[in-house]
């Protein structure tokens, strides 16, 4: 088991028993990234080792980890607003406390003041003195605007003109209509080669789904599409990519049936 394995389990004891965030490195979330695509690569390298349980494993700790510090910095975002601006009390302030909470990551400090701008915003669009201080600007307008006068307008009478007589159109001898000529059909050369795309097809049929008879217990494994497959019980009918399937039925641990 690698360090960064129990490094990841002890952040996640920590993230659970305490109030506030555990200490972890700056290249926390790119170390992450690191670890689980060394993982991915293992796994589908050798879908019978350790790594594709070990993966499943260090997927499910650090969603649990990165959930439970976005928690903690929302709430820290939001206790902060509600100690630092006053909606109803008076004339509202904003004097933000510093209680910008510790252990950020560059990436959870950004996170933290775009939550404290946001919600800023909100308590200003919602305060009662703004909403009162709008209103009475749109009485001084109407006090200060003087009633406009009404104007009347007079329609002019215009004198209706009589038609004029049209001329009759001299008809046109009936033209001939055109003949529609088909297009041509284009004759296909036998003799010219067609081309395959080999790359494309086998990976196709490496990808292509087989149904496949299990004969003995087999950890969870990643898949050629990256998707996890399994665990495995003897007597299970299941359905996994064919380049998969074929390292089952070199070690002898399946066969493939229809359904």
């Amino acid at each position: 088991m690698s360090q960064f394995y129990q490094d990841l389990r002890k952040i996640q004891k920590k993230e659970r028993n305490n109030g506030t965030l555990a200490r972890v490195e700056e290249t926390f979330y790119n170390d992450i990234h690191e670890y689980v695509d060394g993982l991915k690569k293992e796994a589908i390298k050798d879908p019978f080792s350790k790594a594709p349980a070990m993966l499943k494993e260090a997927q499910i700790i650090a969603t649990d980890i990165c959930q439970r510090r976005e928690t903690k910095i929302t709430n820290s975002a939001v206790l902060n607003i509600h100690r630092s601006y006053h909606l109803f009390t008076g004339k509202p302030q904003f004097d933000l406390v510093d209680t910008t909470p510790l252990n950020l990551t560059p990436e959870e400090e950004k996170f933290y003041f775009s939550l404290i701008d946001t919600l800023k915003n909100h308590r200003a669009n919602i305060s009662l003195d703004k909403l009162s201080e709008e209103d009475e600007v749109s009485k001084d307008r109407r006090a200060v605007e003087p009633s406009k006068p009404q104007k009347t307008t007079l329609t002019p009478v215009v004198e209706k003109e009589e038609p004029k007589p049209v001329p009759e159109e001299i008809p046109k001898p009936s033209e001939k209509p055109k003949e529609v000529v088909p297009a041509e059909t284009i004759e296909e050369n036998p003799n010219q080669e067609e081309f395959y795309d080999f790359e494309s097809k086998k990976i196709a049929r490496d990808t292509e789904l087989v149904t496949m008879l299990v004969f003995d217990d087999v950890g969870p494994i990643v898949g050629v599409d990256e998707k996890i497959y399994g665990p495995f019980r003897p007597q299970d009918i299941v359905t996994l990519p064919l380049i998969n399937a074929k390292i089952f039925f070199k070690n002898r641990k399946g066969r493939q049936v229809k359904i």
